[in-house]
């Protein structure tokens, strides 16, 4: 596949996934290639291991960080109330036009805040390199194991009619 046509594929692909009204005639007005694609990427198995590997290489990352910093940082947070002044109001009395007493309150607006504290942590340094060689373990598997899902699929769906690959991906 050219990669002009793989740019349109993902673009129609795309397309189609906002606005999520795949229908017959959709799948008609994509060729064998888009079809595939649009079908073996929404596999949910696919899609769940695409996760995992995702998932695994934010893990990777943090753990990566967390060794060339050399310590974790462990955040509390809890939920404060908070006065802050707002308005002052005044009200005047007296008798006849002539005002005796003039009373002025200050009025408060009470907000609630989100209040964290960060607390460095010392780590292991060979427990979080053994942490890293696993994540990095399962993300490999994950993505080899979610390429060979959407390769299975491709080889299924390509030769597929638009019709059989509209229902073949409707009863997934």
């Amino acid at each position: 596949m050219t990669n002009n046509t793989k740019y349109f594929a993902v673009i129609f692909a795309s397309i189609i996934s906002m606005c999520g009204c795949a229908t017959v005639d959709t799948f008609q007005k994509m060729n064998s290639a888009e079809r595939a694609h649009y079908v073996c990427s929404r596999d949910t198995y696919y899609e769940r291991l695409n996760n995992d590997e995702l998932s695994q290489r934010a893990r990777i990352d943090d753990i990566s960080s967390t060794l060339a910093r050399g310590y974790r940082v462990h955040k509390s947070c809890r939920t404060v109330k908070v006065e802050k002044p707002d308005t002052v109001s005044c009200t005047s009395s007296g008798a006849g036009g002539t005002y005796i007493n003039t009373d002025c309150r200050q009025n408060t607006k009470i907000t609630y805040e989100n209040v964290c504290t960060e607390t460095p942590v010392a780590i292991d340094a060979n427990l979080e390199r053994g942490n890293l060689k696993v994540s990095r373990d399962l993300m490999e598997r994950a993505m080899i194991e979610k390429n060979n899902v959407y390769s299975h699929c491709y080889s299924l769906v390509e030769p597929m009619s638009a019709e059989q690959a509209f229902s073949y991906y409707k009863n997934r």
